[in-house]
């Protein structure tokens, strides 16, 4: 039986495939992410003046000049939240659907967010110090603007290109191919961008900073462990007892990938429609339960 010839994939079912999980399932932060995102942008139009600078993004907004000069630290987070249209944060939500769900389920929830923002703060980062260093980022002012969650997405997709860089995706949503090439494409556009001082090149400079932070945090086990540390902060404060490293720690769980996961709960699934349940040996119910915990 073909995948299209299921039940679930018919027209007017309402259900999902038995051990398949929702979309947002076992990811609620990638979930929140998204209605945050959109309606502050929402909000943001709601609140402007025709010809004026929004003002959420006035006040949010990352510059060299106000995060660094004027010490207004709160814009290395900000920004993250803000978007300069609706076809900017279109593309980031669509990269946040698709992706986010996948790591936010290697990691917690809570570790996720954590390395999330960790990873668009390294975008800012890597971006002022491209500003500094001569031969970079020329025509770059100390009061151009960055908007944007793509530095967070970045390193979100940094992630999922090492925990599967095998799985089957599509470069601009139309050409398949695999994660490692879509990697070393999106990387070199990225880097071109940057050396040749392309249209965007501070955006392209904080893409880079968030997938070499999020590769880094994955390598390092440094990093990996500040990483969970600061996302277990309020833990012992709150008398909670923080989440075992099995369940923190970023894993590739019998190195699969959550691609591969899915396509083995399909071959299953089949196998239960043709030979019935009794037929699975252990090796494929463990497979099955652990695609149904979130």
């Amino acid at each position: 039986m073909g995948y299209n010839d299921r039940d679930y994939m018919q027209p007017g079912y309402g259900g999902r495939p038995p051990g398949m999980p929702g979309p947002f399932e076992g990811a609620p932060v990638t979930k929140w992410l998204l209605i945050i995102n959109v309606g502050i942008l929402v909000l943001q139009i709601l609140l402007t003046n025709p010809g004026q600078i929004p003002f959420l993004r006035d006040e949010g907004a990352f510059s060299i000049q106000k995060a660094l000069y004027d010490f207004q630290i709160w814009r290395f987070l900000s920004f993250q939240f803000l978007h300069a249209n609706f076809g900017h944060l279109f593309a980031n939500c669509l990269g946040l659907f698709f992706f986010g769900p996948h790591i936010e389920r290697w990691m917690t929830s809570r570790a996720y967010l954590t390395f999330y923002l960790l990873c668009g703060t390294a975008g800012a980062l890597f971006y002022t110090l491209l500003f500094f260093l001569p031969g970079f980022l020329e025509g770059t002012y100390p009061g151009t603007r960055m908007v944007g969650a793509s530095a967070g997405l970045f390193g979100i997709l940094a992630a999922f290109y090492f925990v599967a860089p095998n799985a089957r995706v599509l470069l601009f949503f139309v050409i398949p191919m695999q994660m490692r090439t879509l990697a070393v494409v999106y990387f070199g556009l990225e880097m071109a961008a940057v050396l040749f001082n392309w249209h965007n090149a501070g955006g392209s400079a904080g893409h880079l900073g968030g997938a070499l932070f999020g590769l880094a945090v994955l390598k390092s086990p440094a990093l990996k462990k500040f990483v969970i540390r600061l996302s277990q902060i309020g833990d012992k404060k709150n008398g909670r007892r923080p989440r075992s490293s099995r369940d923190a720690t970023i894993v590739r769980e019998k190195r699969q990938s959550p691609i591969e996961l899915s396509k083995e709960i399909d071959r299953i699934l089949d196998k239960i429609s043709e030979h019935g349940i009794q037929s699975l040996t252990a090796k494929e119910k463990e497979t099955l339960n652990r695609a149904r915990r979130p």
